[in-house]
């Protein structure tokens, strides 16, 4: 994960349980980042050190209208757009989609690592630099987020959006390339539709889903060395059965789930649901 830049740039961690801390802003990064390069979709936050002015500038921005039509990222997770004029008001607009930070559903120790710098540290010497970093040896990172079909109707946002946003959540994971972040993968993820006109949903399904394991969790290096059970969360799930539409999910095939400590597909544990792999490609 990216570390913190306050604290020597160490993974962030909650101390008092020992668990692995990831900001929403990474996420977004890597769903924004997805979405420009495999959909050419254009960015509000494109990562580069612009201003609010410039960029509204630099895109021919002229409203609020021509905001969330042009950029899906203001769609997503809104924005703050600056007005024109002496004494204007700057546009706000809250986006449907949110996530909360990530959090390891295990605890995890950071180890310090020192190496050698590929270049010298100045010309005529033979002195090579060193370089130092923290790094967690694995993690499994649970996120939740909620889109909000309220705030969806003021930004325009379209099932088409979603399912890119989707599409970018898992695959642009895979495409997450540095020394850092290889091998980052996509282990499980779970989208409820509820039923129209329900104003309601079930917060923090992360809570509701636990790993196991024989090992001791500093001990943990794979996928292999743990299971996640569901039970919890579908017996929570089933006491508001009769306002959900739709389950959709998509698991990697390395992934176990269990219910109550045992071995089931993902259909099994929730049959008495309407449930849809996610097709996405």
């Amino acid at each position: 994960p990216n570390g913190d830049p306050m604290d020597e740039n160490k993974p962030r961690m909650d101390e008092n349980t020992d668990t692995l801390i990831v900001s929403d802003v990474r996420l977004k990064r890597t769903i924004r980042d997805y979405l420009k390069d495999y959909y050419n979709e254009t960015l509000w936050v494109s990562g580069d050190a612009v201003t609010p002015e410039s960029r509204k500038k630099e895109l021919g921005i002229d409203s609020k209208e021509d905001a969330v039509k042009k950029c899906i990222d203001i769609r997503l997770f809104g924005a703050v757009i600056p007005s024109k004029g002496k004494g204007a008001v700057e546009t706000s607009l809250t986006g449907p989609v949110q996530f909360r930070y990530g959090r390891s559903l295990h605890k995890v120790k950071w180890q310090f690592i020192q190496g050698t710098a590929a270049f010298l540290s100045r010309e005529g010497t033979e002195q090579r630099s060193f370089r130092e970093e923290y790094i967690v040896p694995y993690a499994l990172i649970a996120f939740y987020g909620v889109i909000n079909d309220k705030n969806a109707e003021i930004t325009k946002l379209t099932e088409n959006d979603v399912e890119k946003m989707l599409e970018a959540m898992w695959y642009g994971t895979k495409n997450l390339i540095t020394r850092s972040k290889m091998e980052q993968n996509p282990r499980f993820l779970m989208k409820i539709d509820y039923k129209e006109g329900v104003k309601f949903h079930h917060g923090e399904l992360d809570y509701l889903i636990f790993l196991t394991s024989d090992k001791d969790d500093y001990e943990i290096r794979d996928i292999i060395d743990f299971k996640i059970e569901l039970a919890p969360l579908m017996n929570s799930l089933a006491k508001i059965k009769n306002k959900i539409e739709k389950i959709n999910y998509k698991i990697d095939e390395r992934l176990t789930l269990t219910q109550n400590g045992e071995i089931k597909l993902f259909e099994e544990i929730f049959s008495d649901f309407l449930t849809e792999e996610l097709r996405l490609e």
